[in-house]
């Protein structure tokens, strides 16, 4: 009878921890930031891009993307949504490129500006801002050879 009232509270502990680590990996994991959806648009190929994607203004993480599909409105595009943090500086003057992290050849999306212009970029048929996404060093290299 002993061994078993021994069992039973290890059993209930190691449940108890588990139930506690799977709480703190939930509670760490957590986004609680304020996003905001942007949509990036291209006609060139966005190879090694996925969901999840970092996005970064001039090398700080300002968002991720959320999805990748065709643009309805322009036949042959590509469209990415990212969700941006608010106070990501977005203007009629910004612009994303396509950045390779080292030899691994995923993709992520880094945002720049032209000037400091503060009208906001142009929106899309569901109100979303629209960006353009131009081709990255390889595309460029790759034209001009």
């Amino acid at each position: 009878m002993e061994n078993r009232s021994h069992a039973l509270a290890a059993g209930a502990f190691v449940l108890a921890i588990a139930a506690l680590l799977v709480g703190m990996v939930m509670w760490l994991m957590r986004d609680t930031s304020d996003r905001v959806p942007v949509d990036l648009y291209t006609s060139e190929a966005v190879s090694g891009l996925q969901p999840q994607a970092a996005v970064r203004y001039r090398g700080v993480d300002v968002g991720v993307v959320s999805a990748i599909a065709l643009d309805p409105e322009v036949k042959g595009n590509v469209l990415v949504r990212v969700m941006l943090d608010r106070a990501a500086p977005l203007g009629a003057s910004s612009f994303a490129t396509l950045g390779y992290q080292g030899v691994t050849g995923l993709a992520f999306i880094q945002l720049d500006n032209t000037s400091a212009n503060d009208t906001p970029p142009p929106v899309g048929k569901d109100d979303v801002p629209r960006i353009p996404l131009r081709g990255g060093l390889l595309s460029r290299l790759a034209d001009q050879s």
